[in-house]
């Protein structure tokens, strides 16, 4: 074996040495002829760029679910609802394993990886036994974990442990910038993308922590300076405690501090709540920019985002976009360049009035179309949506939202779409155009690209979705829409039932091949039984009409489905009281003259259609 060994390295050495005399006389007839080798500069490569690299030469299936999901018909979900319970189930398993891992760490004694991962062990507890000094909380400050922090403190202050005013300064950042309590791991993805929604709705709403353990570790700084309160005020904006930010920004003013850049941004978006009116806001936002040019501070990227989203409060005012562009001009003039939050707050504030229509949206994407796309701004996920909701609302130019959604789609521009309910609402619109401008053909395409895997229509949309393929009279697509009804559970969805029979039977053409009248009538029957079967576990309380059971009659006919329009009719005698109105009497007409031409005499009198 040593042999083998000794045998293979030393053609291995041999193959070396080569192929190093290659290179040598290479580089030694390449010198002597002139030719310059430029070798080039090294570039930092991840360990998943070539796995990258490699999935951006595949096109999505959109016949598969995401990967997060098992790849098995009964796994795969069909709802929004089991999308994000399948999703945050997979992820639930995997925080019971941290729960069980920090509860029970005795269990765990055995090493699982060399060197350690620091995920695989667990939370470290600490109380008054533990050996802390500075140098210990500075580490968990740099993890960012706030509760630990805090407790860590709390008991170096209990052991008259001196902290350095650094080390204070870096703790006051951590709890400002968390409102005093742990942020959810970036682990939790699936959490996070089906949370996010909740988040914003508290965009407006003041979370800030007012006896919380910022405000107290701010008030036992002996002499707070500059940087303390340029600090604090950015965390009160942060979450919305505008009055108190407000007013220890006019602290810091008359105590003479030159704050931070951004807390001089955070100073301005405290307009929003402290100033009443359009011009008490426009003169606020230029005193501070005043102080600001005064301090010699330059205005950034948040400075033009802060003023345009202080201006988006005040479109009421014909003023507003005269200021809007005033701003983006003294933006230029600092080589700033608008991001898509700044294109966020301009579509706010020149489209909030719909009966002038602004082409602006135009403008913007003639600016943003071929350039590649990052996110510089927290807003910046909300300009997908805003732009589609634009086209839909404001334009109602299906050629714009079909740019908007190529832009979208180019590069890793998804990644700025934000969060589930974004993309849905995203989706929302872009399907209401689709179905509003466009050929059925054109909207089925898209249709079968991003419906059930990306986007779940909702009712609104598939009513939208049924009135034109009505319009259309695209009765061969009847079965699939049907079927996505079912499996989106919205099937008890009253109005989309009735647009859904009442379509079908305002396009029974006689010129419809056999086949295609074969499935009608069983659609109609399918139909039928679906809603007498939720009807009867409770799962819909919507009456029958004689109209909708008089169409149902009338398409079963059609397609010969005579058994079917024999039990309607059936029901019809038996449960007048339950049904409202009565069928057409041109649909019972219709039926005799059916029963009748075909012989089916059993059927008449089954139906009991002569008794009185």
């Amino acid at each position: 074996m040593l042999n083998n060994y000794r045998t293979a390295f030393l053609r291995k050495s041999n193959e070396t040495i080569q192929l190093f005399r290659l290179s040598s006389n290479t580089l030694e007839k390449s010198s002597s002829n002139g030719i310059k080798i430029d070798i080039p500069k090294y570039i930092n490569r991840s360990s998943t760029d070539i796995l990258k690299a490699i999935s951006s030469t595949i096109q999505r299936d959109p016949t598969a679910a995401h990967f997060k999901y098992h790849d098995d018909p009964y796994l795969i979900p069909v709802s929004n609802f089991q999308k994000r319970a399948y999703a945050l189930s997979q992820e639930s398993g995997r925080k019971a394993a941290h729960w069980i891992l920090n509860q029970h760490p005795e269990l765990f004694n055995h090493k699982v990886a060399f060197p350690p991962i620091e995920k695989f062990c667990p939370n470290v507890v600490y109380d008054e036994s533990s050996d802390l000094d500075e140098n210990e909380l500075k580490i968990i400050i740099e993890k960012a974990i706030v509760s630990d922090a805090i407790a860590v403190y709390n008991l170096l202050k209990k052991k008259d442990i001196e902290i350095s005013s650094d080390t204070q300064q870096s703790l006051l950042e951590l709890v400002c910038f968390y409102n005093n309590q742990d942020d959810l791991e970036e682990d939790w993805i699936e959490e996070r993308w089906y949370t996010q929604a909740n988040k914003n709705r508290e965009e407006h709403r003041n979370t800030w922590k007012s006896n919380g353990f910022a405000m107290t570790l701010f008030s036992t700084i002996k002499s707070p300076n500059s940087y303390h309160y340029s600090i604090i005020i950015q965390g009160m904006a942060k979450y919305n405690q505008f009055e108190e930010a407000y007013n220890l920004y006019k602290e810091a003013k008359e105590k003479g501090f030159i704050l931070s850049i951004n807390a001089y941004n955070s100073a301005i978006k405290t307009a929003i709540y402290v100033k009443e009116g359009a011009d008490h806001k426009w003169l606020h936002i230029q005193e501070i920019l005043t102080q600001m040019n005064d301090s010699g501070v330059p205005m950034n990227l948040s400075t033009l985002n802060s003023i345009l989203n202080v201006l988006t409060t005040m479109t009421s005012n014909s003023e507003s976009k005269k200021y809007a562009l005033k701003t983006i001009a003294e933006a230029k003039q600092f080589d700033i360049e608008p991001c898509l939050a700044s294109y966020y707050y301009l579509l706010q504030i020149f489209c909030s009035d719909r009966k002038n229509k602004s082409t602006i949206l135009v403008d913007i994407l003639n600016l943003i179309e071929e350039k590649s796309l990052s996110i510089k701004d927290l807003a910046d996920t909300n300009f997908f949506t805003a732009a589609m909701e634009n086209c839909r609302y404001h334009l109602q130019n299906l050629d714009v939202a079909l740019r908007v959604h190529s832009i979208l789609l180019k590069a890793n521009n998804y990644n700025l779409i934000g969060d589930s309910y974004r993309e849905s609402v995203y989706y929302r619109h872009f399907f209401a155009i689709l179905c509003q401008n466009e050929s059925v053909e054109f909207l089925m395409k898209y249709y079968y690209d991003l419906v059930p895997h990306i986007y779940i229509p909702e009712p609104s949309i598939t009513e939208l979705i049924v009135k034109t393929l009505n319009v259309a009279a695209a009765v061969e697509l009847y079965p699939k829409i049907w079927s996505d009804i079912l499996m989106f559970d919205q099937a008890d969805r009253e109005p989309i039932i009735i647009e859904l029979i009442n379509g079908m039977a305002q396009n029974l053409f006689p010129s419809f091949e056999q086949s295609v009248k074969e499935k009608l009538g069983l659609l109609s029957g399918t139909i039928y039984d679906a809603i007498e079967e939720r009807k009867e576990t409770g799962k819909i309380k919507m009456p029958w009409t004689g109209t909708m059971l008089g169409n149902l009659i009338n398409i079963c006919l059609f397609g010969d489905n005579i058994n079917k329009a024999t039990e309607i009719i059936v029901k019809l005698h038996k449960n007048q009281n339950e049904i409202i109105g009565i069928p057409d009497s041109l649909t019972i007409a219709t039926f005799l003259d059916y029963c009748i031409e075909k012989n089916y005499f059993n059927e008449l009198l089954v139906s009991k259609i002569f008794r009185k």
